[in-house]
């Protein structure tokens, strides 16, 4: 398995009970125009915890691609340890606003809803050792890639994949006692990342569109070329 991504992220992580919440939720505003360059490149934005990674996502991948307008368009999609699930390809489309909420709920199954419809429920339970590290804490990524190698590159291309303001509000973390909690800039924090790391990133290295509106639970990127 490919081990080495050429993507940017941005996340945002709660500082207040970083690895004891129990769920994240948020309302996302999909970019109104993107450019994906090459097959298997994508946007992807969702809630991650204990090991779930759930949102929606584009790809440039045939199943993706909407020949009405030839253009990609948006699914949901739950990765984990008990997936991946997808929903119906090209559900989603550029503009739209999606809200999606991943949460542990109190017999400590997974559930992950879409719009208030419930898309996936664990199977299995997961425990508070399932979601105490920053890999696997409750929190929202914004996730780009536009291709990976199976071992580390000497160096890369030229980043070549855009999109335009894709915004994540009325942003909610579940502490332990079970309260949903609103995301102000007190109580979470965002943050850029890219990999691979240990290779020299040709510029912009990171997103170059940043709206950080955390005091008011809103948070921006974009990309553009």
């Amino acid at each position: 398995m490919a081990a080495f991504e050429y993507a940017k992220f941005a996340k945002v992580h709660p500082t207040s009970g970083r690895y004891t919440n129990t769920g994240f939720q948020a309302r996302v505003a999909l970019p109104s125009s993107k450019s994906l360059p090459q097959g298997g490149s994508y946007i992807n934005t969702y809630c991650g915890m204990a090991g779930f990674e759930c949102g929606v996502s584009v790809k440039y991948a045939p199943d993706f691609y909407d020949s009405r307008t030839g253009t990609y368009q948006w699914h949901w999609f739950a990765n984990g340890p008990e997936g991946p699930f997808d929903g119906p390809m090209k559900q989603y489309r550029d503009g739209d606003s999606v809200h999606i909420k991943l949460v542990r709920l109190d017999d400590g199954h997974v559930q992950f809803i879409v719009n208030g419809t419930e898309k996936f429920t664990s199977a299995k339970t997961y425990g508070a050792s399932s979601y105490r590290t920053d890999d696997t804490c409750a929190r929202y990524i914004i996730g780009t890639e536009i291709t990976r190698w199976d071992a580390r590159p000497s160096s890369l291309p030229k980043w070549n994949l855009s999109f335009s303001r894709l915004q994540i509000s009325e942003m909610m973390f579940k502490n332990a006692g079970g309260s949903w909690i609103n995301v102000n800039s007190g109580n979470a924090v965002a943050n850029l990342a890219h990999t691979p790391l240990g290779v020299s990133t040709p510029s912009p290295v990171d997103f170059n569109g940043v709206s950080n509106e955390l005091s008011n639970g809103r948070y921006a990127v974009s990309m553009s070329l």
